[in-house]
């Protein structure tokens, strides 16, 4: 048995496939020895029945190589290439847009630079984490985990941050600077990994679970960044439900998840209730809080500019409406409101549908997966793609209040665009291997152990 296991795996060219199928063969022989001996056949004739039953060792490997082989998501690459090009065009577009003095064109120049070459420099990063196999990046998850959760402690201690205009954060190490929020939503695929490590734990890892969310959920409300804290909430509780209903915890799930959202629906709207009951927000987060509620002040008239830009938007053509002069960050906070104003509501549905596509294939490549490790971090990487393009969106056509944001792939800002190509890699990287490992990727220590191949 072992010399056939052996000659059948040097069939596969996947070095990280061999244990899984050579475990897998391993465990169908055994069966079949267990059958034919229950017939009255000895050990030794068992066995040689049983691998004679196999076949072909050379034709069974080659017609299982073909099946576990690493893939490529073309799919997602081509989308990914088309966002890409259509925000290095928008974002050029904007040169044309602007006053003609020299020094606003200059500031412009920089920043389309700075778009492009991190347009590139997320591609190369994207690239990088597609070859790296995504279950060693779930192997040290905790380590990961524990340095962006550090970081943004050390950040809100004063240690390496800064602030720029009042309301984006960086975290400076040296030449490298990065947005802390950026480097928080990276956390929430890493939280994935995380829960993978507690499968069939009980209510002390299930508490140890909850921790490791509410931590740096924590951090973002205290930079202060409530977008960014509830997207990454909401993801988080996601994944763990979703963790829950999948029985990786020995807990009743049905009275678990009534815990866990009534717990997350009321404890933030609590918590922000006081906080702005004893003015302990920022000025500006009270100011819009108060503004959208009551319908007056400087936030809801942001919100009403906004809302009267999306009025007579033509179906192909500029608009009309002094975007550029009128909303700050046009091309960052409110890029969705510029593609809109400038070329008309048809663009502005064939990007959304881009998204909407790109978004899908995200989910598609992370639910069918049958390794529920990559199918927890591929969500996370989902969540974080959804949520930002839904309050981006919005936001920008005036239904929610105006917030801090970015649109994926189009959105001025380094660290965000870096962001989505990370997240993509990630997805890509579980996808390359989603015929390669079984549900549990634990068992690959298991099997090499056992096999010593």
């Amino acid at each position: 048995m072992e010399e056939y296991i052996e000659k059948l795996i040097s069939q596969i060219r996947c070095k990280k496939a061999r244990p899984y199928i050579a475990n897998e063969i391993k465990d169908h022989i055994e069966e079949q020895i267990d059958f034919n001996k229950s017939n009255g056949m000895t050990e030794e004739e068992a066995e040689k029945s049983a691998v004679m039953d196999m076949g072909d060792p050379v034709e069974v490997g080659i017609s299982m190589d073909k099946i576990h082989r690493p893939k490529i998501s073309w799919r997602i690459l081509f989308v990914v290439g088309i966002l890409s090009i259509l925000g290095i065009v928008i974002q050029y577009s904007i040169l044309g847009r602007v006053d003609t003095e020299t020094q606003i064109n200059d500031t412009y120049r920089i920043s389309l630079a700075g778009f492009v070459s991190s347009v590139i420099f997320g591609f190369m990063i994207m690239m990088a984490i597609y070859f790296i196999d995504f279950t060693t990046i779930a192997k040290y998850s905790k380590l990961i985990g524990f340095f962006i959760i550090l970081s943004g402690i050390m950040y809100l201690a004063g240690f390496f941050g800064r602030t720029v205009n009042g309301a984006y954060y960086t975290i400076d190490l040296g030449m490298f600077h990065f947005s802390a929020t950026a480097l928080m939503m990276f956390y929430v695929p890493v939280y994935g990994a995380i829960l993978y490590k507690y499968r069939d734990g009980g209510r002390i890892d299930f508490l140890k679970a909850v921790i490791w969310m509410i931590i740096p959920a924590f951090i973002t409300f205290r930079m202060p960044n409530i977008v960014v804290t509830g997207i990454m909430l909401i993801s988080m509780n996601v994944l763990l439900s979703a963790s829950l209903l999948k029985g990786w915890f020995k807990l009743p799930v049905k009275r678990t998840l009534v815990c866990l959202w009534s717990l997350f629906l009321l404890l933030p709207i609590g918590i922000l209730y006081v906080m702005y009951s004893f003015h302990m927000m920022a000025e500006y987060q009270e100011a819009r809080i108060r503004a959208f509620l009551l319908a007056d002040g400087d936030g809801y008239y942001m919100t009403s500019i906004l809302r009267a830009f999306c009025d007579d938007i033509p179906l192909i053509g500029n608009s009309g409406n002094d975007v550029v002069g009128s909303l700050p960050n046009f091309n960052s906070d409110y890029i969705f409101s510029y593609i809109l104003n400038s070329y008309g509501s048809i663009l502005a549905i064939v990007i959304i549908s881009i998204l909407a596509v790109f978004v899908m294939l995200i989910f598609g490549a992370s639910v069918k997966q049958k390794n529920e490790l990559g199918m927890m971090m591929g969500f996370g990487c989902g969540m974080i793609f959804l949520l930002n393009t839904l309050i981006n969106i919005l936001g920008a056509v005036g239904v929610l209040p105006p917030a801090a944001s970015f649109l994926p792939f189009f959105s001025l800002g380094r660290s965000n665009i870096i962001l989505c190509y990370a997240l993509v890699g990630i997805v890509m990287s579980i996808y390359r291997y989603k015929d390669v490992y079984p549900a549990n990727v634990a068992d690959k220590i298991i099997v090499k152990k056992e096999l010593r191949i």
